[in-house]
């Protein structure tokens, strides 16, 4: 097992790159050829809040993660929102409905029973259902000493066995097995488990900046300031189709991570849920009704949020944003 440690996302891309070149082993998997690191990998970044990808070559769509975020933090698997912003999501649906291993519903509605979930804009009552951002908010804001704030995201009961007892056929399997918070020397680490991790559509694509996110989220909640961030996969690989890409990556000398510190937007989730209905209702505006309206939500945070989603839609408008990062990656793709 090897560990590395990155500042931020752009020089984890690099590292990461460079590894997987120099120590990627080829393998067949289902039909396809992938170069994987034969034994666990494990990275931290010191500095998780350089998560906006700024490399050119990296081909990053920053709307993305900012997407994927407002999804799984509302606890939904549906792929009426999130299809709209990436077509190829349906790919990996059983029923083209929703995602069947979905993290959302997981996150915020984790219930102990064999059907899968199916939880979309109108969500159902929670009927015994858990919701595992509480629990950690709840946990660590008692006893920020607690050792088990940890988000279970595997499900036996829905991933293992058809109601038939026979293995699961699905083409949704959850690749993040678990995400842990502890509070040390007063900041708050978060470590992330995958049992597989595709290194450019998974690690770099939207798994770091979505689970660092949900760690800033967490951050607010519990005020406390963001402290380092921790990866381990289990297989950690690539596929065929990106070798070319991962080579220039590869090849690339000194990149900068730049971040972005927020004043505290929300004290609670409850008052982050209130925050994350508006800007849920928003995006649904701008997707289903074309509306060109941007209101104020009353933080730097949820209002860079809102402009990404905006930008998206409206790419001919200029976005001012508080986030200088986001100012440069959107207004400069752009123009």
């Amino acid at each position: 097992m090897k560990t590395h440690e990155f500042e931020g996302i752009n020089s984890a891309i690099v590292g990461l790159a460079k590894f997987l070149k120099e120590e990627g082993v080829e393998r067949k998997t289902r039909g396809s050829t992938c170069y994987e690191i034969p034994y666990p990998v494990v990275f931290k970044l010191s500095n998780p809040l350089a998560r906006i990808v700024t490399i050119p070559e990296r081909g990053w769509k920053c709307v993305l993660p900012y997407v994927e975020s407002l999804w799984l933090s509302s606890g939904r698997n549906d792929l009426s929102m999130v299809q709209h912003y990436l077509g190829r999501m349906r790919d990996f649906s059983d029923d083209g409905k929703a995602m069947r291993a979905g993290y959302g519903p997981r996150f915020r509605f984790f219930r102990a029973e064999q059907k899968d979930y199916a939880i979309g804009f109108l969500r159902p009552d929670r009927d015994g259902s858990v919701d595992q951002f509480e629990y950690v908010y709840k946990l660590l804001s008692t006893d920020k000493s607690n050792r088990r704030a940890v988000i279970t995201l595997g499900d036996p009961g829905k991933d293992l066995f058809d109601v038939f007892g026979d293995l699961k056929t699905t083409k949704d399997h959850p690749c993040t097995q678990n995400i842990q918070f502890m509070v040390n020397n007063n900041k708050l680490d978060a470590y992330v488990h995958m049992r597989s991790n595709d290194f450019m559509w998974g690690t770099t694509g939207v798994n770091v900046f979505n689970f660092t996110y949900i760690q800033e989220i967490f951050a607010h909640i519990l005020d406390i300031e963001i402290g380092a961030y921790y990866h381990i996969a289990n297989n950690f690989h690539y596929y065929d189709k990106h070798r070319g890409k991962v080579e220039r990556l590869a090849s690339i000398g000194e990149v900068e991570d730049s971040f972005h510190v927020y004043k505290r937007p929300f004290n609670s989730v409850q008052d982050f849920d209130t925050q994350l209905v508006k800007l849920e209702n928003f995006e649904h505006d701008l997707r289903i009704n074309k509306s060109d309206d941007l209101p104020d939500f009353g933080s730097g945070y949820f209002n860079d949020w809102a402009r990404v989603l905006y930008s998206h839609h409206f790419p001919e408008k200029t976005m001012l944003f508080e986030n200088p990062v986001l100012e440069k990656v959107i207004n400069k793709k752009n123009k």
